[in-house]
């Protein structure tokens, strides 16, 4: 989105990329905000932007990319829970209430939280299936823009 070029240097996961970026060895990291949240709020990295579309509220002096010079700018990590497709609508609904009333949890969601994480909950099923299409489609035309070959 900025144009600009940057070498991809591939880690076996963020533990090692956080220690060559403290080390100096690599200038600036993409980094899943987990791991790299104690390392910033000790002082011993500086968080210059955070990738999803509002600020973090773990952050909330670190701007959003879309609000520190790249507009429209919007990438977070999301998790969900799947179950087979032939579970039946009754055990998806109990399942997903459930999971729902964790994540409202005062003590769930402040650990979430403390993780990096920004727990929103209160989702129903036909937002999640709506949900995953509209990520595939939209990360399909940046792999697709980036050049980079599908795989079947």
């Amino acid at each position: 989105m900025t144009g600009i070029r940057m070498t991809h240097v591939p880690y076996r996961g963020t533990a090692p990329a956080l220690e060559d970026l403290m080390s100096g060895y690599i200038q600036l990291l993409f980094a899943d905000l987990g791991p790299a949240l104690p390392l910033i709020k000790a002082g011993k990295l500086r968080a210059l932007a955070v990738t999803t579309k509002q600020r973090f509220p773990a952050l909330p002096d670190v701007p959003p990319l879309d609000e520190a010079g790249v507009p429209g700018f919007d990438a977070a990590a999301w998790q969900a829970v799947a179950a087979p497709a032939a579970t039946p609508g009754p055990i998806l609904d109990k399942l997903n209430a459930a999971l729902n009333a964790i994540v409202a949890m005062d003590d769930v969601h402040a650990r979430m939280a403390d993780l990096g994480m920004n727990p929103l909950g209160g989702r129903t099923i036909a937002e999640l299936q709506a949900f995953l299409p509209s990520e595939i489609a939209r990360w399909g035309k940046i792999v697709e823009s980036a050049g980079i070959a599908r795989s079947e």
